[in-house]
């Protein structure tokens, strides 16, 4: 059985807003393993973001055990998360986060400058990322030179390039249409299919659908856990899922 890469133990979240206590997270456990394919999926301030951010060592529980790669984040400090996001965790995310002054090339090999790897090998490591996902012939453009698809590709090239056993990423398909979602999407299997942990943060019900574990969270605590035969990504949406999003 594969070793689990992610543990949240009875986890609790709570923010003060003025005189006011906020329960983001009331109680949530689960272990994902390696190599699984799993989505995350909540209404609006349903807490999915709060794992998310657990998950990827953003933010600290203020109750129970969160643990990635079998360590405890609540025991580290801020260098060693960093370390640990660097090497264990690659993010991609619905807006890029791209660098807009670097060429694609250069912002696919910034992860490995952090990494400490030589420049010679961070360049051949980024090409190669690129290659993966078809944007070889891209790699001195900018990152405005390119379709919403395109940076996407370019952001998990750069979430990839270090070879993290966990990608996570939050709304990836978000701002693009279903056509270049379906693409994205594909890419996520091959990805996975090599090994990689992927945890998608999702309010689209084809993503959901598209995983083969499906996590719905609502008002802070896990409302359904399911594994599932991951169904092919649609371009048109149903009329359920369309009404589902609207109560989103």
């Amino acid at each position: 059985m594969a070793k689990s890469v992610i543990t949240l133990e009875d986890v609790k979240k709570t923010y003060s807003v003025g005189d006011s206590t906020v329960y983001a997270l009331r109680g949530v456990s689960f272990d994902i393993a390696q190599g699984e394919f799993v989505t995350i999926m909540g209404p609006s301030g349903s807490g999915k973001s709060t794992c998310m951010n657990m998950i990827g060592c953003l933010d600290q529980p203020s109750e129970g055990v969160v643990k990635i790669n079998e360590k405890e984040t609540a025991k580290m400090n801020e260098k060693e998360l960093a370390v640990l996001r660097n090497q264990t965790v690659g993010f991609v995310f619905q807006q890029y986060f791209l660098l807009p002054s670097m060429t694609v090339l250069e912002n696919v090999m910034l992860p490995l400058r952090y990494a400490g790897v030589d420049k010679r090998d961070r360049r051949e490591l980024a090409e190669l990322a690129l290659q993966k996902v078809g944007l070889a012939e891209r790699m001195n453009h900018r990152p405005h030179e390119l379709s919403g698809g395109q940076k996407q590709r370019v952001a998990i090239a750069r979430a990839t390039v270090t070879k993290p056993k966990i990608i996570l990423a939050d709304e990836p398909t978000g701002a693009l249409d279903s056509k270049t979602s379906r693409a994205v999407m594909d890419l996520f299997w091959e990805i996975n299919r090599t090994g990689t942990t992927i945890v998608i943060v999702t309010h689209d019900p084809r993503v959901g659908a598209s995983s083969n574990r499906c996590i719905r969270i609502l008002d802070g605590m896990i409302q359904s856990d399911i594994f599932q035969e991951p169904q092919e990504f649609t371009n048109e949406k149903s009329a359920s899922e369309n009404q589902e999003e609207k109560n989103v």
